[in-house]
């Protein structure tokens, strides 16, 4: 499908669009992965004038800061809200303030709080103004839905309204918290034959259980993985690492060379030593598996590869940043800065 709304791109627009993708080629789309700490924003910018947008970042404004230098047409096509937990959507409402954006996709949410409210005041504000809602509570929305942003195409793979909906007959009930976890809006962007899936806080077991375990959402996206493939080259991977999601079943289907995890020093020790451990025995490279709380270092399960002894990783430092080109050059994933100290 075409985006909602046509935006009429001034020339000056573009060249400064051009100007600020000098770190990539102009044939290459381009995802940050914005350190955000313990949540989740990735901006990603298309040739020709594309852009989008996967979740609204935590606190202090980085998210908002990575859309304001990537996109200053203040032109965005698409924004996906994997969920409305508080780490993924802090930005949002100030986001639409500065941005007009073509296509809105969220799962819809009844809750009130301080940051679900503005937020979605400024949802209804953009759809007012044209923007194409797209409301998982009260529209459906087939996997397989394509989205295109020039040479690019955004696939809806899974969601939901509701988490009960992704418990099969044998799983057990799943707190409140992995309930608006499992719904996460799942989308693979495909460009030129390279692919990078979203996940959000998608799930697939509960913490602890046995690695063999294949359940909730993951278990969905698995079953349907030939009519609606996952296998990407990148991975941003689910729940910050947590091991209540990265189930071995999911892991084989998606197949990824890198993987991506947004954490932060939060008391979580994320990401999971054991989930880490699950990509690498199904053949990820710890080398290849970035971090956005990089030399962390919370003890306890969390992985500790390229720990740095008494690290208290800061937000803002370690951005994340996946170049897709359009021709037979590889994939390149890399921090932003080669190097940090803690």
């Amino acid at each position: 499908m075409q985006i909602g709304k046509t935006f009429i791109r001034l020339g000056i627009g573009l060249f400064a669009a051009v100007g600020i993708r000098s770190h990539a080629d102009a044939a290459e789309a381009y995802l940050r992965v914005v350190d955000v700490g313990n949540g989740l924003c990735v901006v990603g910018t298309i040739p020709e004038g594309h852009s989008f947008v996967y979740d609204g970042g935590f606190r202090g404004q980085l998210c908002l800061n990575a859309v304001r230098q990537l996109v200053p047409s203040h032109q965005i096509d698409l924004l996906v809200l994997s969920h409305s937990d508080e780490d993924h959507i802090t930005d949002v409402a100030a986001i639409l303030g500065e941005n007009r954006v073509g296509t809105i996709l969220h799962p819809g949410d009844n809750r009130s709080n301080t940051i679900i409210d503005p937020m979605r005041l400024a949802i209804s504000s953009e759809a007012h103004a044209g923007a194409q809602e797209i409301n998982l509570a009260t529209t459906a929305l087939a996997p397989g839905h394509t989205f295109q942003l020039g040479d690019a195409t955004i696939t809806f793979i899974a969601g939901w309204s509701d988490g009960n909906l992704t418990r099969g007959t044998d799983d057990p009930p799943l707190p409140g918290p992995e309930l608006r976890n499992t719904i996460s809006i799942v989308v693979r962007l495909d460009y030129h034959g390279r692919s990078v899936l979203l996940t959000g806080d998608t799930i697939g077991r509960l913490g602890g259980e046995s690695n063999s375990v294949c359940r909730y959402a993951e278990r969905i996206m698995w079953q349907r993985r030939s009519a609606h493939p996952v296998a990407s080259e990148v991975l941003v991977g689910q729940h910050h690492g947590g091991d209540n999601s990265s189930s071995n079943c999911f892991i084989r289907a998606v197949h990824p060379t890198y993987v991506v995890f947004s954490a932060g020093h939060a008391g979580y020790q994320h990401p999971r030593q054991s989930t880490a451990d699950r990509f690498i025995a199904n053949h990820v490279l710890p080398q290849n598996m970035l971090r956005t709380d990089r030399g962390d270092n919370e003890g306890g399960p969390e992985w500790l590869y390229g720990a740095i002894a008494n690290c208290v990783d800061q937000a803002g430092d370690d951005d994340i940043e996946i170049f897709l080109p359009d021709n037979g050059q590889r994939t390149r994933v890399a921090y932003r800065v080669p190097s940090t100290g803690c």
